[in-house]
């Protein structure tokens, strides 16, 4: 039991209370005494209890304040070891192919002849055939409603040669239709991603050429004469209807382009080719490209051509080898925008001209295709070289002394190289010092390196190609723990 409070206790003290008591002894004094007793414990009985609950109240307050300035202290620390110590920031090494190109403007030159012609037209040889002289390449409708016919008749007998193509097919070519209709179908999804979509024709054709051969090996259908003949029969009818529209032939052979896809140069190629710098300039400047009027399009006889443009006399350089002639390799050109498809070529001329700034080059190409046959004047893009490499962030190189230390710049006789995470570890790669060999090739904020290989007279590199390279971090070194 607690020790009661002196308010409690007798004047006589608990001793005397308690013999007294057990004497049973009793005097007026001794009542007087109890009855004061009792009254005080009845007081303190009586007493209310509010200064316990203000303490309780008070604690909870003052904890839930220490519990806010723990963690407003936690949080600010935690920035400040984010400013003072950040993060270290990764990114894998990946293949690229970076292309060294020469930004031009110029106009291509063909050996071409123009095909009279005028009217309604209706075209029986596509962009780009090639066509022998007297063979019709167009004819004249007398009225719109022939076009139409021309049109429907072109369709039925193209289903009709698909529907005889269909039946030449034997057991044995089940797994390969399988694959092709599989292709003609991932061709066709491929052209319409692109936005291509005069390219997914043929890869209908194509998608229902496999499944008519596959219907005829499994045995879905016998053949399709009847198909053949009802069609013929319609042919046949759209042939009397249509009549003998008159023809267009061509003058010679060659390369047929239609005039509604193409134009013409006002000058002739030997003419343009006696431009310098200056003039070329000025004759580019002067909108040269006029249409095919009275034309119903041109024939281009042979496959070589050639590309008459300006570049600036810096990337002019690139077109020359170290004897300062044109390359002797090949090079590749192509037409943003119009046709992206690079076509193997040759530079014939380079003109450097330190006056304007300006380099004159002539390329000579003998690959010949529709879309090049379209475009008269066109800005090219010629390219001299392709590098292939691992794509390294160029804030991630660092430069080693001799001593191992790093430096802030780069030096002549320093190690370039980049820190890559090995498990926990920081590892020290080396890549190629630029020089004749490993010319310096960057695409953005990248630079393209040469992977590691066992043969060391090609390259130094330590840098494999999925290694995780550490862009920024803080005193990184060889071997430290991440």
């Amino acid at each position: 039991l607690r020790q009661a409070s002196a308010d409690l206790v007798p004047p006589y003290g608990r001793r005397g209370l308690a013999g007294r008591l057990c004497a049973g002894r009793y005097s007026p004094d001794r009542a007087a005494d109890s009855r004061i007793f009792s009254e005080r414990v009845t007081f303190m009985m009586d007493r209310p209890r509010s200064d316990s609950g203000a303490s309780s109240a008070l604690g909870k307050l003052a904890g839930f304040v220490i519990a806010v300035v723990v963690l407003a202290g936690i949080y600010v620390g935690y920035q400040a070891l984010q400013v003072l110590f950040p993060p270290n920031t990764y990114e894998t090494a990946l293949l690229a192919t970076v292309a060294d190109t020469v930004d031009a403007d110029g106009v291509l030159l063909f050996d071409e002849v123009y095909v009279p012609g005028g009217g309604t037209l209706g075209y029986l040889a596509a962009d780009g055939e090639r066509v022998s002289a007297g063979a019709a390449v167009a004819e004249i409708y007398s009225s719109p409603e022939q076009a139409g016919l021309r049109q429907q008749l072109t369709s039925l007998n193209d289903q009709i040669e698909l529907l005889q193509r269909s039946q030449n097919t034997t057991a044995t070519q089940l797994d390969s239709l399988k694959k092709e209709r599989a292709s003609a179908l991932y061709d066709m999804m491929d052209a319409l991603d692109s936005s291509a979509y005069d390219e997914t024709a043929q890869g209908e054709e194509n998608y229902i050429l496999a499944q008519n051969k596959l219907w005829v090996i499994t045995g879905e259908v016998s053949d399709f004469s009847a198909q053949i003949a009802s069609l013929t029969e319609q042919s046949a009818q759209v042939q009397a209807q249509l009549g003998g529209p008159t023809q267009i032939t061509a003058p010679q052979t060659g390369y047929f382009i239609r005039s509604s896809a193409t134009g013409r140069i006002n000058a002739g190629a030997d003419d343009i080719l006696a431009l310098n710098t200056t003039d070329l300039q000025a004759y580019l400047n002067s909108d040269p490209e006029l249409p095919l009027d009275g034309c119903a399009g041109k024939i281009v006889s042979g496959f070589a051509w050639r590309y008459v443009g300006l570049c600036s006399a810096k990337e002019g350089e690139k077109l020359l080898g170290d004897n300062g002639k044109p390359l002797t390799r090949s090079v590749k050109i192509k037409f943003p925008g119009q046709m992206e498809t690079p076509l193997k070529a040759s530079v014939s001329e380079v003109t450097i001209d330190e006056a304007t700034g300006l380099a004159r080059f002539v390329i000579t190409c003998e690959i010949i295709n529709g879309d090049v046959l379209r475009l008269n004047r066109a800005s090219a893009q010629i390219i001299v070289g392709e590098t292939t490499g691992l794509r390294v962030p160029i804030d991630a190189i660092h430069y080693l002394k001799e001593d191992g230390t790093e430096s802030e710049t780069q030096g002549e006789n320093y190690i370039p190289g980049v820190y890559v995470k090995y498990g926990n570890l920081a590892r020290f790669c080396k890549i190629d010092p630029v020089d004749n060999d490993h010319p310096l090739v960057t695409d953005g904020e990248y630079r393209i390196v040469m992977p590691s290989s066992s043969d060391k007279t090609k390259t130094v590199s330590e840098v494999r190609l999925y290694d995780e390279i550490i862009v920024s971090g803080q005193n990184l070194y060889d071997g430290k723990l991440l």
